[in-house]
């Protein structure tokens, strides 16, 4: 793959994990603005309920006085909620004390400054804004905040409440969240993210783009090898002819030239391999082990900061639902009780005293009753000098004017039911979806005694809790619910944030392993390049420096009365050279076979001879002591290339005699099957790790395994060149080895 390719494929991934990441942010900025627009309404009618209150008590008339009656139809059978009952009181309140009392209209300060306090409890902070409108035109009358306003993007608009419908004016609250406030809780951290992923990407690419330069390099460094090695099987024939003829001052001046030429490839190769040593000041691994610890870091603040809003979330659901529960055990339990126990009770027999204008109202309201049967729910408002303050919602205060109302009256007492509270609750919570088990708990303040209890009445690890809901006005007792285990619903609630966050850690996760690859690679490579470099001066110059001074002593006629010595040179020279051809044509052949060039002359050749005379060869030439054991019939044959076979069974026993202890046992046995000819070289020597046995065929990579530990040299390419010939004669090579134990070849040839 090209290095384009990657890195284009890098970027494009980052650029994905950042868009997953960027709408999982979008989508919880979402969720967290619905959830903030609950909070909003349910404040935003708490303040207007009271800001309304407390005009109606503020009225001039004696306390108890009844100034406002509130009605909405009553259908048969059909239970108008809480809430929506409330909401309309408040409404209709608003309208009559302009139009009947005088209010030139609702104070929206007075209403900003209610909202304000209460949203501050619940941890909004924002701008806040109250506007009057009108809804017909939706034309902004009045304004508490003229900055402010509901086209900002991290704005929340609550529902509106008329404060005079009949000209179409209500009121509305807008909260417009501080850009610092989304920068610190989404912005800054996933920038954080982003700047990691984005350094991990960077360390990868540039540990890419090292490996990738490197390669070239080495391939460059390899191909100026062939080069080379092809360019000097002429001149080495040559030389070797004119060790014959003695012409010791032409062998002189050609190994001279061929010395410098391999001299300067090598120069150049160890020039650009100590470039490469020094030009890493920065650890790109410890770059990017900090990327990763970073991101796993900040998935865990990331992973806390949405269990805790979301548990915030779940707690707020919960303690709805115990709302609701609290509610109507008061009024569908603990009511019927009493009205039961005490029939004499009335409503009506309150001091109260109807002012013109809801006595006015009343007597329609019954009017209609009796020409048309319509029934209406009222609510009375009653004047009371003092401020009321809405700090639970309208079902929680109705819950406890029916619990005062019972304390106060009740003849017998009639004692709050967990069973019935906590049956409704379970109803409300399956009703709403709600995926874990909660409790409730009834205990005494502030000892906190447990008095009575549903499921366990401990509170484990991990549960979340909601706020305490007194049961009387001194609060000596209260209730709570217990939501148990909600870390799934945690976890499932939270999943478009923990899937770009798992996403962004499996990335960098990612980024690192294959960085580490890359850094193993590259390790691998300088040690490849490195033992190239060894291998040239011991398989190139070495031999081309002893030729070239064995040419200069034998020139300066030094040993003209020492033919022993004399003798000795010239093998010397005579081997070196062999070296040299023996390496020149093997990248001859393998350049040929590369090009689909190799012209193969194939007889049969009769194998025990060919064996015997390589065996002969290497027992004469080898500095260790070599026993070789022929197992092959006397008319045993190979349909092969003479010159071929010869070369590859030279090699394979040329390793066996390197990698070999001192002492070598060589068995060289050929069997002639149905399908051909099989031809195997067995010895004692130290063997092939499994781990590396399917690379040794490579080119090269002899060296990268480490050879030079054991003493021998060369490039690698004499099993290449081994498995390149036999396949072009249509056969195959097979090895099996021990290490420490031995190590076999086997040569499959076909038939003609």
């Amino acid at each position: 793959m090209k290095l384009r390719t990657v890195i284009s494929l890098s970027l494009v991934s980052l650029i994905a994990v950042v868009l997953i990441q960027l709408g999982g942010m979008l989508y919880a900025f979402h969720a967290q603005m619905q959830e903030a627009e609950k909070s909003l309404n349910k404040c935003f009618w708490m303040s207007f309920t009271e800001t309304v209150d407390n005009l109606v008590n503020n009225l001039p008339y004696p306390d108890n006085s009844i100034a406002i009656i509130a009605y909405a139809p009553n259908p048969k059978y059909k239970r108008m909620d809480g809430d929506e009952r409330n909401k309309r009181t408040s409404q209709q309140a608003a309208q009559a004390l302009q139009r009947v009392y005088g209010i030139k209209e609702i104070p929206l300060a007075t209403i900003d400054s209610v909202l304000h306090n209460k949203l501050r409890k619940l941890d909004m902070d924002g701008t806040l804004t109250v506007e009057r409108i009108n809804v017909n035109t939706n034309e902004v009358l009045a304004t508490t905040n003229p900055q402010v306003s509901n086209r900002n993007f991290a704005a929340v608009t609550s529902e509106t409440a008329f404060t005079f419908k009949s000209r179409g004016e209500a009121v509305r609250a807008i909260l417009s969240f501080p850009a610092k406030e989304m920068e610190k809780r989404l912005l800054l951290l996933s920038f954080i993210t982003w700047l990691l992923l984005g350094t991990a990407v960077y360390a990868l690419i540039v540990q890419m783009k090292s490996v990738f330069r490197q390669r070239h390099d080495l391939q460059k460094q390899q191909q100026d090898f062939y080069t080379l090695a092809e360019e000097m099987k002429h001149p080495v024939s040559r030389m070797k002819n004119l060790i014959t003829t003695e012409n010791w001052q032409e062998i002189e001046a050609q190994s001279n030239v061929l010395f410098e030429r391999t001299n300067a490839t090598l120069t150049h190769a160890k020039a650009e391999i100590r470039q490469r040593s020094t030009g890493r000041p920065i650890s790109l691994k410890a770059i990017s082990m900090v990327s990763l610890a970073g991101v796993f870091l900040l998935l865990a603040v990331w992973s806390g900061y949405l269990y805790y809003t979301t548990s915030q979330k779940i707690r707020y659901q919960a303690e709805e639902q115990l709302e609701e529960a609290f509610y109507r055990e008061a009024d569908l339990h603990r009511y019927p009780l009493f009205t039961k126990a005490n029939p004499d009770f009335n409503w009506d027999s309150s001091p109260g005293e109807f002012l013109p204008y809801p006595r006015r109202m009343m007597d329609e309201l019954y009017k209609v009753y009796l020409e048309k049967g319509y029934r209406y729910r009222i609510q009375l408002l009653t004047i009371r000098h003092l401020y009321n303050k809405f700090d639970e919602g309208f079902r929680m205060k109705m819950a406890y004017d029916i619990q005062d109302t019972i304390s106060l009256h009740s003849r017998v007492p009639i004692p709050f039911s967990l069973q019935f509270a906590d049956s409704v609750f379970r109803k409300q919570l399956l009703e709403t979806g709600f995926p874990d088990r909660a409790d409730i708990h009834w205990i005494r303040y502030p000892s906190r005694e447990l008095i009575l209890y549903t499921g366990s009445p401990a509170v484990d690890f991990g549960d979340i809790t909601t706020r305490l809901f007194p049961l009387d006005k001194d609060s000596t007792s209260c209730i709570f619910a217990v939501v148990r285990s909600p870390q799934r619903t945690i976890m499932s609630a939270t999943w478009y944030m923990q899937v770009p966050l798992l996403i962004a850690f499996l990335f960098v996760s990612l980024c690192v392993f294959f960085q580490l690859r890359m850094l193993r690679a590259q390790r691998r490579l300088e040690q490849f390049q490195k033992d190239f470099t060894y291998s040239m001066i011991h398989d190139m110059k070495s031999p081309l420096q002893s030729v070239m001074m064995g040419a200069h002593i034998l020139a300066g006629g030094k040993l003209a009365d020492k033919p022993e010595k004399l003798v000795r040179y010239r093998q010397v020279m005579g081997d070196e050279c062999e070296h040299l051809l023996t390496l020149s044509n093997r990248v001859v052949m393998l350049t040929e076979i590369d090009r689909g060039e190799l012209e193969l002359h194939k007889e049969e050749v009769v194998l025990r001879p060919l064996l015997r005379d390589i065996a002969e060869k290497y027992q004469l030439k080898a500095a260790k002591t070599v026993h070789f054991d022929i197992d092959c019939e006397e008319g045993c044959s190979v349909y092969a290339d003479a010159f071929c076979l010869r070369e590859i069974l030279s090699n394979l026993v040329d390793n066996a005699v390197k990698y070999s202890n001192e002492e070598v046992l060589i068995v060289l046995s050929g069997t002639k099957t149905e399908d051909g000819t099989i031809v195997r070289v067995h010895d004692n020597g130290i063997g092939i790790p499994l781990s590396e046995q399917h690379k040794i065929f490579n080119k090269f990579e002899r060296i990268a395994s480490g050879s030079r530990k054991t003493g021998a040299s060369g490039f690698g390419l004499g099993l290449n060149y081994v498995l390149q010939v036999v396949s072009a004669h249509g056969g195959m090579v097979k090895v099996e080895s021990v290490e420490g134990s031995y190590s076999e070849f086997t040569l499959q040839f076909p038939l003609r």
